[in-house]
């Protein structure tokens, strides 16, 4: 990696590092206020779609596909760079819907088991930050950060349904993760071609 490719790589290290922190902050915020007011949509994909336990297949999605990413384009200059800059925005975004809809889980959640999120990121058990679903979001932005590599686009839909089926979100949050990931991925483009154009 050139120096200057260094460079974009720290600062935008960094400032996912701050977002992170601040979401982290502000998961613990939500959680209460979510609690306290209460409100929980009537999803009618909970009446069509099974209950079943998923925590391993949405773990190995997510960061399967984060790996396959890496891997892939490990050599192209910047991209993990607009990766991590792309998830900022999806984080900064979701901070935004989730004080505009502050939902509460369905009662017949099965709380996700994730060893890094659950261990490393959430400072308890985090289980209302539900509009919109960033892992869904995460997928489908390496689906078009990577050329639209159809496999990844599958996968973001499959884990959709999964997070559905284990009622860790709504089908309004999977459904509103794609759009909402669509801007992050623009936005980090746009800014991404001001900061690396000389690089």
């Amino acid at each position: 990696m050139k120096r200057s490719h260094w460079k974009s790589f720290i600062v935008v290290s960094v400032l996912l590092s701050l977002t992170a922190a601040l979401f982290v902050r502000f998961l613990a915020y939500h959680e209460v206020r979510a609690e306290r007011l209460g409100w929980m949509f009537d999803d009618p994909m909970y009446r069509i779609l099974p209950i079943v336990e998923s925590s391993v297949f949405i773990f190995s999605i997510t960061y399967g596909s984060l790996i396959a990413y890496m891997t892939i384009y490990r050599k192209v200059p910047h991209a993990f760079a607009l990766l991590m800059s792309t998830y900022a925005f999806i984080l900064l975004f979701r901070m935004v819907t989730l004080s505009l809809l502050p939902l509460v889980v369905h009662q017949d959640l099965i709380y996700l088991e994730d060893p890094f999120l659950n261990d490393w990121i959430y400072p308890s058990r985090i289980v209302a930050d539900l509009f919109f679903s960033g892992h869904t979001a995460l997928v489908f932005a390496i689906y078009l950060l990577s050329g639209k590599k159809w496999p990844f686009l599958l996968l973001s839909v499959v884990i959709g349904f999964l997070l559905v089926m284990q009622r860790v979100h709504y089908s309004i949050d999977v459904i509103a993760a794609f759009p909402f990931a669509w801007c992050a991925v623009t936005l980090s483009r746009w800014i991404g071609g001001k900061m690396f154009e000389k690089s």
